[in-house]
């Protein structure tokens, strides 16, 4: 058994031969990894973001006390399927590598999330992935996504015992959750997929043992440090000028309504950078005045002129 470091901001852990072996040595691959590198470090802006979250839905049917998703003041919804069609299709005509249909809420609340993850599939996206709380990951839903061809899904998972996992992901099961997780590793397994499934963590009180509860079931487990969600107050104990945001050259986060917020952290999309309106493109928000002008903020070390990024606990590069 690995051993997990308990101190590590970040730490990810492979327990079974990655499904996906032999992709790295790809050039697209390689590509991919190096602009994901680069472009931070040389602040360059690239012709397409290199990645995108795509918020299918802000629903969520849970109440964790790690998340800020009781305070959200925006209307809950699931995105239109016109407007995910754009982008979907905007992200092929790019050759963008990969995207992710999750940001704030539970995907699987998404009714036509299998649909989706086709569609992306046919139109020739590398990689597809979501993040899901595994509790609604039914044996239906569980086939449904594999044989739609999802690349990757990461199960949020905290706690050792069920009485701490029930206490901060309320009101989930632990039991029926680990039994979700353990079915979809079996049908994925059955049906010979490709499909990786890992464990994310952020909140336990032993991270060694909260392993070992799902080690022999999936592919590999993440741990990383509990953030402030930009806008829950000023952490504690932060010194020093922040450097730049690497997801202001990396990424792009579209809200369920068409709004594109800051980043992943702007649950309620306080700072929105454009509007998906299907009269501006993908390409043209991401060179717009307003992201070049939070570039420019980050370069010069202004963070505290942006007010979630004075408030961001969480630095990316």
């Amino acid at each position: 058994m690995v051993t997990v470091n308990p101190n590590a901001t970040y730490q990810e852990i492979r327990l079974r031969k990655d499904p996906h072996k032999g992709k790295e040595k790809s050039a697209p691959y390689r590509e991919y990894r190096r602009k994901w590198e680069e472009y931070p470090q040389k602040q360059i802006v690239g012709e397409f973001p290199i990645h995108l979250d795509i918020e299918t839905t802000n629903a969520c049917n849970a109440r964790c006390v790690i998340c800020p998703h009781q305070h959200m003041r925006r209307p809950v919804e699931r995105m239109d399927d016109a407007l995910f069609g754009r982008i979907v299709d905007e992200c092929a005509a790019w050759r963008c590598r990969e995207i992710h249909l999750h940001n704030f809420g539970e995907p699987l609340l998404d009714k036509r999330l299998e649909e989706r993850v086709r569609y992306a599939k046919e139109k020739g996206i590398a990689k597809v992935k979501i993040f899901s709380n595994g509790s609604l990951l039914t044996a239906e839903r569980a086939r449904g996504l594999i044989e739609a061809g999802l690349d990757e899904i990461k199960i949020s998972f905290d706690g050792a015992t069920r009485e701490e996992f029930e206490a901060i992901r309320r009101p989930l099961q632990f039991d029926r959750v680990v039994g979700n997780v353990e079915h979809l590793v079996k049908v994925r397994d059955e049906l010979g997929a490709r499909m990786k499934i890992g464990v994310a963590c952020c909140s336990t009180t032993d991270r060694q043992a909260t392993m070992e509860t799902l080690a022999k079931r999936v592919d590999d487990f993440s741990f990383g440090k509990i953030h402030n969600w930009a806008s829950e107050g000023q952490p504690a104990g932060r010194t020093g000028i922040r450097k730049p945001c690497a997801r202001l050259w990396r990424t792009f986060t579209v809200l369920a309504s068409g709004d594109i917020a800051l980043c992943c952290l702007d649950y309620d999309g306080q700072h929105v950078l454009g509007r998906l309106d299907g009269a501006t493109t993908i390409r043209e928000i991401f060179d717009s005045p307003a992201y070049r002008e939070v570039r420019r903020q980050h370069r010069q070390a202004r963070q505290a002129e942006i007010a979630l990024c004075a408030q961001c606990s969480k630095a990316f590069l």
